[in-house]
């Protein structure tokens, strides 16, 4: 049966030939997570009750890794600490990054980052289809990165156009960001209106899959709730 998928599309007049365009997040799973195990010490085991699961057992995770696109760096920064402060340089543009003015002194800034506020230079132009945002945001659980990206939603049908993704590097990192990294995540979305409300009829449920779960060795959540999404 063919599947009807959506379409976003992606565009850069900045040297289209060699510039990457943001690829299926999928791409970009980091060796740590590839060498993380499904069972702490490699084999499952269960005793009084309790398994060993470990990350990988995780499917939520998983997917936080490879849902929707990445845009990654084109060039590699040389971040170095110098008497005057930071020192952030390229070899060849277009410009990744700008500093820019504090846009909110209330700002909170992440934990061990500097104060100073950058930018990713974006050079893409996104298109999603009528009643379609993205997210655009760190990319997920990498905290391994020298910086972090802020979050925005932006209502992408219609064209956004290139814009800026600021971002704070950690306090004190000196080295090179290499070109290729994963720099923010574009996950697509429908827009619709919500409402919540209170149901105590949930907690039944909850118990039930709490209970489903716990019966099965592993495996329950993605063999009968996870549905399969698909970025390409």
């Amino acid at each position: 049966m063919k599947v009807n998928k959506k379409i976003i599309k992606f565009s850069t007049p900045e040297s289209p030939d060699f510039i990457d365009l943001p690829a299926s997040s999928k791409k970009f799973v980091p060796d740590w997570y590839r060498q993380a195990e499904r069972f702490e010490g490699g084999k499952l085991k269960i005793v009084d009750g309790k398994g060993n699961h470990a990350l990988k057992s995780c499917v939520p995770f998983l997917d936080s890794l490879i849902s929707g696109y990445m845009a990654t760096l084109w060039t590699d920064l040389h971040v170095e600490q110098t008497p005057t402060g930071t020192s952030i340089g390229w070899r060849v543009g277009p410009d990744p990054v700008s500093r820019r003015r504090n846009i909110n002194p209330t700002l909170p800034i992440p934990h061990g980052h500097e104060e100073t506020h950058y930018a990713w230079k974006s050079i893409f132009n996104i298109e999603t289809p009528k009643g379609y945002s993205c997210l655009i945001t760190h990319p997920l659980n990498r905290y391994d990165l020298p910086f972090t990206t802020l979050s925005g939603v932006v209502d992408t049908d219609g064209v956004l156009a290139r814009g800026n993704a600021p971002f704070f590097l950690k306090k004190d990192f000196e080295g090179i960001i290499p070109a290729g990294t994963p720099i923010f995540q574009i996950i697509p979305f429908k827009r619709e209106n919500w409402s919540s409300e209170r149901d105590d009829d949930l907690n039944k449920k909850g118990a039930e899959n709490e209970y489903n779960t716990l019966k099965h060795a592993y495996g329950w959540y993605k063999n009968f709730k996870w549905v399969k999404k698909t970025y390409e």
